[in-house]
């Protein structure tokens, strides 16, 4: 056991001597996990510009203009004369929608006509676009359902009557997990985790081509390989436990995102998902040769293991054969187990297979590790004979001379 700690201290010392690691390791983590929710904490779009083309000029299209400017999501900033006035305005980036009411808009429903008005949206923005339709469809369908009472009662019908006409089934919205329906809430636990992880390779590359860099590697050489691995395992383990506990506790409390579940099952889940990452990372530092290293190869991973992971686009949208490569990455099975433990409140038994699947990965990372770490530890032993020999060689041939 002296060995064992005597490893895990050298890997300590290693990483909090090192500016660059503690940057990466620590710094890198609270500052993205701090940053990146502070940037989406108002959680959905408000009042973004929008402009209105009212050709029609009545009190209905007046009516439609205020109901949309009370929508929390639009702003009606704008009121072109024309849509070539709107689309100067569009172009220039001052307003991201624009709805067009025709003329004779006013008279058609007076008439009880059926009506048309275009709706003009920005589709790279992805949120303003989708929020822009649903403060329009919003408001139609008010105005519609309205329009509907006034004739159902002008037929005779009673006020409720008609109500119960225009609305016969009525419903309830309820968000699970999300109340606020926010960007934040839905992106950002999952996103926490993946940094994690890329944060927790690209250290632990940096800090094997450091030992490379230093001869650190050279003092252990004649280690056990799987010493070696464990070891250093576990000083990453230590140190990434708490800081991974206080990103699901202070970080969720302070930006108001759903606490459910425990943290006795946060942290059995931690430990899987935090060693198969560990073992990857040693697998990698074990190769590297430069500090430098981890960072370029490794960050452009980070893409991929995005696309993969279901953040960006839901698995069950993925080819088979990419969502089973994904299962490959820790950070696919670690998001779907954390997130819904403490967003969605389920238990270890309900995230069994994502922890079955981290404990393989933590068994087969574990395994490429000891094999990277017997590989460098081999070289080096190899080289250091290969000197001891040439040393002898030197010293018979001067004695000989």
């Amino acid at each position: 056991m002296k060995r064992f700690w005597k490893i895990a201290k050298t890997e300590f010392i290693s990483i909090f001597k090192d500016g660059g690691a503690m940057l990466i390791l620590f710094g890198a983590m609270l500052i993205y996990g701090t940053l990146y929710p502070l940037i989406y904490a108002p959680q959905v779009v408000r009042d973004f510009p929008v402009a209105v083309v009212d050709l029609d000029n009545t009190p209905a299209s007046r009516k439609l203009t205020r109901m949309l400017d009370a929508t929390p999501e639009a702003d009606v900033r704008y009121m072109p004369l024309n849509l070539e006035e709107a689309r100067q305005l569009f172009f220039a980036r001052k307003v991201y929608g624009v709805l067009y009411i025709p003329q004779g808009y006013g008279k058609r429903i007076l008439a009880g006509e059926q009506n048309h008005i275009s709706l003009y949206a920005d589709g790279s923005y992805f949120l303003l676009y989708s929020d822009f339709l649903s403060a329009v469809s919003e408001v139609t369908m008010s105005v519609g359902g309205e329009i509907q009472i006034e004739k159902l009662t002008a037929a005779g019908m009673t006020e409720k009557q008609a109500e119960w006409v225009s609305q016969p089934v009525p419903y309830d919205v309820n968000i699970l997990y999300n109340p606020y329906g926010g960007y934040a809430t839905a992106v950002m636990p999952p996103v926490l985790i993946l940094i994690a992880q890329q944060l927790l390779l690209i250290g632990i590359g940096f800090v094997g081509g450091t030992w490379y860099e230093k001869g650190t590697w050279r003092r252990f050489r004649d280690y056990s390989a799987v010493r070696l691995t464990l070891a250093k395992a576990t000083a990453y383990l230590f140190l990434y436990i708490p800081l991974m506990l206080y990103m699901f506790s202070f970080q969720y409390k302070f930006f108001g995102y759903p606490m459910n579940g425990n943290h006795t099952d946060l942290l059995l889940v931690f430990i899987p998902y935090l060693l198969s990452v560990i073992f990857l990372g040693l697998t990698f530092g074990a190769l590297f040769r430069r500090r430098e290293t981890s960072m370029m190869v490794l960050i452009v991973t980070s893409v991929f293991f995005l696309i993969v992971s279901g953040i960006s686009w839901p698995k069950e949208g993925m080819p088979e054969w990419l969502y089973a490569l994904g299962r490959l990455a820790p950070s696919s099975s670690g998001i779907d187990a954390l997130v819904r433990i403490r967003t969605m409140g389920a238990t270890l038994q309900q995230v069994a297979p994502e922890i079955i699947t981290l404990w393989i990965l933590t068994g087969v990372y574990g395994i490429t590790a000891v094999v990277a770490t017997r590989r460098r530890t081999h070289e080096l032993r190899t080289a250091a004979e290969a000197a001891r020999q040439e040393r002898k060689m030197r010293e018979l041939s001067s004695n000989n001379s």
